[in-house]
């Protein structure tokens, strides 16, 4: 159904977050009908931007225009009201209500004397999650069981329930498997047919070059060149990202020699029924639609909810009790969702990056190493992690889990929106753990992240593994596994 159009244009905006310069004299226009894709790297100002231009922000200096007309004020209220949506990086969903009152919150359907159309909300809902492509099962559930794919999804569905003219999206695939990101950018692409405006943050240049039509690159707060996709290259773009730098060289860890397993997993309860082994200095990946387990596997091995149902062994030692008892022995993890289960929000970068080490190693040395190591920006203790961009954020996550003694490392989506030259960082680190002999497990939506890393991988299907197969095994072969369609060991 064709749709009004709506043009957002920012002119010479900055923004400052105290003495950090997040933006400066920024210029960007989002076309009716198009896919803008902003690029660069984390720290670069692509949340920054993305958050005036919906009006969650309001700019220092410069104007954000909507449809011509300045958006005063610059709330996210006023924002919406001209047709603009914002889908967050990190969600704002109510985890306690269900995905129905969570997408109609604020914009409900009703009858008689207020009261909520319930069968008129869950028609059209259903309508608009099947565009979104949710789930229509997961309806009833509450948000806070959802996984981090389909909380997304939810978020897109919020913005579409609302009528939005223009759509802004911040790291929208960055959890989501190949096939995922192909729907959602078709789904993208099918509201651009529609008149509407689309931009997406994102540091995923193949998905920028096979589905945007302009790109606008970002470095230190500064718009450094905008291009039609069709006009450029993953290597300009790499550039323009970039500048000066480069990026480092991954060295791909050779299989680990024949030995027993160092780490163990198996569980058949809790919707999970399977079992891990893994060797010292072996990379195992876990690759599967989301929504198959994942989650609960990480969560189970930390020893979270179903642990009790479930065996962890490391070093010939069946581990029990919390998450701080099986660190101490030499387990580290890395959840899918860092701000719920990987940082304390409004504590300080410092604090943040000893966490679970206090009183075990020198703090001052290990936070000045963290930072030093990952590329931490801004470089300073004192700050909120709050005020991180998303991408260093994870760099904390990832810093203070492989800065460490590790027995067996289990990362749930380990680089999900780190820029390039940190997605290295991270890949280093990840086999350097390795190469030491701990035994890794990786949990990824990213198959390019798993084939340069893994060993061998599994993949996950309904909480039982359907398939064991090698790296080099074919996309046919591997979708056929994902989908349930064949058992490959």
């Amino acid at each position: 159904m064709p749709t009004a159009s709506l043009r957002i244009v920012a002119d010479g905006v900055g923004r400052r977050y105290g003495a950090v310069r997040a933006l400066a004299d920024a210029s960007i226009a989002l076309e009716p009908g198009e896919i803008h894709a902003i690029v660069g790297e984390n720290g670069a100002g692509k949340s920054t931007l993305l958050a005036l231009l919906a009006g969650a922000r309001a700019p220092d200096s410069g104007t954000v225009s909507v449809g011509g007309v300045p958006l005063v004020p610059a709330t996210p209220r006023e924002a919406l009201r001209r047709g603009v949506g914002l889908v967050r990086q990190h969600f704002s969903l109510f985890d306690a209500l269900s995905v129905e009152d969570n997408a109609a919150l604020g914009a409900e359907l009703t009858r008689g004397f207020g009261v909520l159309d319930r069968p008129a909300v869950r028609t059209r809902l259903a309508r608009l999650a099947e565009r979104a492509g949710l789930d229509l099962g997961a309806l009833g559930l509450p948000a806070g069981a959802l996984a981090v794919g389909a909380r997304q999804r939810l978020e897109i569905v919020r913005v579409l329930w609302r009528d939005a003219r223009a759509l802004l999206l911040d790291e929208p695939t960055a959890v989501l498997t190949h096939g995922e990101a192909a729907a959602l950018y078709a789904t993208l692409r099918s509201l651009a047919g529609e008149g509407r405006t689309v931009a997406v943050v994102t540091h995923k240049l193949d998905e920028v070059l096979a589905h945007a039509d302009r790109v606008t690159v970002l470095r230190r707060g500064r718009v450094v060149g905008s291009w039609a996709t069709g006009a450029t290259s993953a290597e300009e773009l790499t550039r323009a990202i970039m500048g000066d730098a480069s990026l480092p060289t991954l060295l791909r860890l050779e299989p680990p020699s024949v030995a027993p397993a160092r780490f163990t997993f198996s569980a058949s309860e809790g919707g999970l029924d399977l079992k891990l082994e893994v060797r010292p200095g072996e990379i195992v990946g876990v690759a599967g639609v989301e929504g198959n387990g994942q989650r609960e596997l990480v969560r189970a091995i930390a020893g979270l909810e179903g642990s009790s149902r479930a065996t962890v062994v490391l070093d010939g030692v069946a581990l029990s009790g919390g998450p701080a008892e099986r660190r101490l022995a030499g387990l580290t993890v890395v959840h899918e969702d860092r701000q719920v289960d990987g940082l304390v929000l409004d504590a300080t970068l410092g604090d943040n990056l000893v966490l679970g080490d206090l009183g075990r190693c020198d703090e001052a040395a290990t936070i000045a190493r963290r930072i030093r190591a990952f590329g931490i920006v801004p470089a300073d203790p004192s700050v909120a992690v709050r005020s991180l961009s998303g991408g260093n954020q994870q760099k904390v996550v990832v810093a203070r889990a492989l800065d460490r003694e590790v027995g067996a490392a289990v990362l749930a989506q380990p680089t999900r929106g780190v820029d390039l030259a940190a997605q290295r960082a991270v890949h280093a680190a990840i086999v350097e753990v390795a190469r030491a002999g701990a035994a890794v497990v990786l949990v990824s939506a990213d198959l390019g992240e798993l084939r340069a890393l893994a060993h061998r991988l599994v993949v996950l299907v309904r909480g039982k593994v359907a398939a064991e197969l090698p790296i080099d095994v074919d996309d046919a072969t591997l979708g056929r596994a994902m989908l349930g369609l064949e058992q490959v060991a």
